[in-house]
């Protein structure tokens, strides 16, 4: 038997921050503007990386990307959420965790 759950308690749990696949998705979509050559929105000189996955999460770190989610209600509708608004500090604890493991921990 599975569990069901009201729309309320649903949509204040999971509308409250990013998913990993969300966040994925909104890294891997801004490496690949990156990498075919779209502008950094943070100064790359200051950080010294040149690789877009890492710049990609550093934006998405300092919060400089306009990056829109259209997320499906319970109902059947949907809403447009901005990144910003649905980063937690989970999701930056995350972030920061991988920057760390590639040794570039101060430059975010």
């Amino acid at each position: 038997m599975g569990y069901i759950l009201s729309t309320d308690i649903y949509t204040s749990v999971w509308f409250r921050k990013l998913t990993r696949f969300e966040l994925a998705r909104i890294v891997s979509a801004r490496a690949l503007q990156l990498a075919l050559g779209a502008p950094p929105l943070v100064d790359t000189s200051e950080i010294n990386v040149k690789d877009p996955v890492a710049i990609a999460i550093i934006e998405l770190l300092k919060n400089v990307l306009p990056i829109t989610i259209k997320r499906v209600k319970p109902g059947g509708g949907f809403e447009l959420l901005p990144v910003n608004k649905l980063l937690s500090e989970d999701n930056r604890r995350y972030l920061r965790t991988i920057l760390e493991s590639w040794s570039l921990h101060s430059t975010y």
